[in-house]
């Protein structure tokens, strides 16, 4: 396999590929999921959160039977997971925390930020009674039987005072003081919060079942399984990859029948440094090259050794 230009693997990837139909959008019959394994990828979802997929083995499924899985439209698909392990900073919990689950007028609780200590997490933030109240909440994490996560908690404590004791003393519970307007992803059973990364996360959503979780240093490492899967095997060997196999992907104006569609870090990166939302720029600062079968393996610059996007200011 040569290795060509920019300009010359978008030629190839016009034989490749195939456009809309003549017959318009609508027309489009390739709802099938596209197969997806990725391992040992840093998975940019958006500005501030980041998955660190050690490896994972799934689905993207269209969420609309006139529309294929669009890397440019975190909306078109759900990836559905069949098994993974997947790491996600404390840091990036607590900035979902704030900016997803608490980020509407009126929320119960603001200024969340979660710590890790001998295998226990620690959530201190400010409670909405009227005033601003300092609150923590300790305990251990779990997988529930639907496949969340719960932390489990055994100390709780308001204006620095515990008060666990004293709630149940009184007949109530955790979920008696912290009332939530609505599910964006974080529950209260009881004295115990539940994190529920389907709506958590940023799109694309996820759907997967989570069957172990663990605490790794300043991280949370969610294992995830719902049976035995086949494993793929993508052209181009390294140890850290995203491969798509099947159904219909689209990317820019260009759109893969029957995909099969490597993506590897140029520089030889582990972890991968991938980003959904700026994945163009990397397509373009990166190559490509066919494989015997008329698949495709691109080769990207990884996220973090693009250059900036320059500012409005600076490009005028």
């Amino acid at each position: 396999m040569r290795p060509c230009s920019v300009g010359c693997g978008i030629a190839l990837i016009s034989v490749l590929l195939f456009g809309r139909t003549a017959r318009g959008e609508n027309s489009f019959a390739g709802s099938a999921p596209v197969e997806v394994q990725m391992r040992g990828v840093n998975l940019h979802l958006d500005r501030s959160t980041v998955l660190e997929v050690n490896r994972l083995r799934g689905e993207m499924v269209p969420t609309r039977p006139d529309r294929p899985v669009t890397f440019d439209d975190a909306n078109s698909f759900v990836t559905r997971i069949r098994a993974a392990e997947i790491g996600i900073s404390l840091a990036t919990i607590s900035d979902l925390l704030n900016e997803r689950a608490f980020g509407y007028p009126g929320a119960p609780l603001r200024n969340i930020n979660l710590t890790a200590e001998r295998g226990r997490i620690k959530q201190t933030g400010t409670m909405r009674k009227g005033i601003g109240i300092p609150f923590t909440v300790e305990g251990t994490l779990e997988p529930t039987e639907t496949g969340q996560v719960r932390l489990r908690t055994d100390k709780i404590s308001v204006a620095h005072v515990p008060v666990k004791g004293l709630l149940h003393l009184f007949g109530g519970n955790l979920s008696k003081l912290i009332s939530f307007r609505e599910n964006r992803g974080v529950t209260v059973e009881g004295d115990n919060v539940v994190l529920h990364p389907d709506r958590l996360l940023p799109p694309p959503r996820i759907e997967g079942k989570v069957t172990a979780v663990r605490i790794q240093g300043d991280r949370i490492v969610l294992s995830f399984y719902s049976g035995k899967v086949k494993e793929l095997h993508p052209p181009y060997k390294t140890s850290s990859y995203i491969y798509h196999r099947g159904g219909v992907l689209r990317f820019g104006k260009l759109t893969m029948s029957d995909a099969d569609l490597e993506i590897v870090s140029a520089s030889k990166r582990t972890p991968f440094d991938f980003s959904l939302p700026e994945y163009n720029r990397q397509l373009t600062a990166g190559y490509s090259k066919n494989t015997p079968s008329h698949g495709l393996i691109v080769f990207m610059r990884d996220f973090v050794l693009l250059r900036p996007k320059p500012s409005h200011a600076a490009s005028s």
